[in-house]
């Protein structure tokens, strides 16, 4: 007789899982590349961003702050103004000082925005590295 219950999934193999998706859907900038922002008056350069939010160094910065931010999301093959405006919020800061923030109050072409931002930004580093090979 065959057994009902679902095989196991250890806890780590989920967040291996689910750390490669989630980077399948973010795109992480090169130190030497990171877009810049400003940040309640004070620059801050983009750690890493995706349709959801963006990260950024600390620089003093408390759980919960937010402000209006506006960026320039300049890609190949989008035709139209690649500005991006939104709200974000800090929802959490990690023990090495990175804010973590949510994007409030876009709209859909706002997520459509930062989606092909990402999806070309990857394939701009995925041709990179096809070349060095």
């Amino acid at each position: 007789m065959k057994n009902n219950e679902p095989d196991l999934i250890l806890i780590d193999e989920m967040n291996d899982a689910n750390r490669e998706k989630r980077y399948s859907f973010r795109y992480v900038f090169a130190k030497e590349n990171r877009l810049s922002m400003k940040f309640k008056g004070i620059t801050v350069e983009i750690t890493n961003i995706s349709a959801g939010g963006l990260a950024f160094k600390n620089q003093e910065f408390s759980k919960y702050d937010s402000d209006e931010i506006s960026l320039l999301l300049e890609m190949p093959n989008f035709y139209g103004e690649p500005v991006f405006n939104a709200h974000i919020r800090i929802l959490h800061i990690t023990s090495n000082h990175i804010c973590h923030c949510i994007f409030e109050n876009c709209s859909v072409d706002d997520y459509e925005i930062v989606h092909k931002y990402v999806l070309e930004m990857q394939k701009i580093d995925l041709n990179s590295k096809d070349s060095y090979r």
